[in-house]
């Protein structure tokens, strides 16, 4: 397993990018703005974590993890990952937003220390062309959820 920045020669994966948001439009706006590592078994890329970077606080836009792979702790090592490279900006804060149906999202950040601090109701509902459900639950509100540490 290794994980490397993207680089312009590499494939965007888009399998693993749409699994965490379905919207091909919005990932083609904010993949290349983002600080972009794959995590790679021999060479085949099997997760991704997009990250931007802002002044006062940093932001996972997307992360995800092939399904065949999920559940291997790929994700928590792209998570620790993330973490650590934010750290190196000196942000005291990094923030994920995920879904009131992603109750797997949900339970992966709490158990990693992230807590809920915003939740914008009726995001999905509105910013979705075509109803998203998972879990059999429709997402509608936006949870924002935030870690912070101190130095």
């Amino acid at each position: 397993m290794e994980i490397k920045k993207w680089a312009e020669y590499d494939i965007i994966p888009y399998e693993a990018l749409l699994l965490a948001d379905p919207n091909i439009s919005e990932i083609k706006r904010y993949f290349y703005q983002s600080d972009v590592f794959l995590i790679q078994e021999k060479e085949y890329t099997v997760g991704v974590v997009c990250i931007q970077n802002k002044e006062d606080c940093s932001e996972i836009v997307n992360i995800a993890v092939l399904a065949e792979y999920q559940g291997l702790g790929y994700g928590k090592q792209l998570l620790d990952y993330a973490i650590a490279h934010v750290k190196q900006f000196h942000n005291k804060n990094l923030i994920v937003k995920t879904a009131n149906s992603s109750i797997q999202a949900l339970a992966f950040y709490q158990k990693a220390g992230f807590r809920m601090v915003e939740i914008v109701p009726n995001y999905f509902t509105t910013s979705y062309s075509k109803s998203i459900w998972e879990n059999g639950i429709l997402a509608q509100d936006q949870i924002i959820l935030q870690l912070s540490w101190m130095g």
